[in-house]
């Protein structure tokens, strides 16, 4: 039961994603905003695969202070749905890190969007899971 409650109604925070979306969409115009989900069957209730932010104040911000290098990073998502988060960095003109743009998937959202990309995992983190 406290389980229950610490992970919360995945079904009902899924459907106020969508308006986060709206609303993400609606006070940053110009901004990247995506979110794909799938279903198994025409008939099935759909189900999140990924989700992909870029604010225009960030585009700009990087465009016009950082230096013309991206890194991206990211970590694993330890709840039931075993998903990563994903960030691009670049670095300013203090040499300090820029986060521009971030995305959450699961694995197999991953592989559609690079699937020819090499894929490591930091040996720390592999033992750590």
């Amino acid at each position: 039961m406290m389980k229950d409650k610490l992970a919360g109604n995945f079904l009902q925070e899924f459907t106020m994603l969508w308006d986060y979306v709206d609303e993400l969409r609606l006070k940053n115009p110009g901004s990247t905003i995506k979110i794909t989900v799938n279903r198994v069957t025409p008939h099935s209730p759909t189900y999140f695969k990924r989700f992909y932010v870029y604010f225009e104040a960030l585009k700009r911000g990087w465009k016009e202070g950082c230096r013309p290098i991206l890194g991206l990073d990211g970590c694993f998502l330890k709840c039931p749905f075993k998903g990563k988060l994903l960030v691009v960095v670049g670095r300013d003109g203090n040499n300090h890190m820029y986060l521009f743009a971030w995305a959450i998937g699961l694995e197999i959202a991953i592989n559609d969007i690079l699937p020819k990309v090499e894929q490591r995992n930091c040996a720390r983190h592999i033992l750590s899971n």
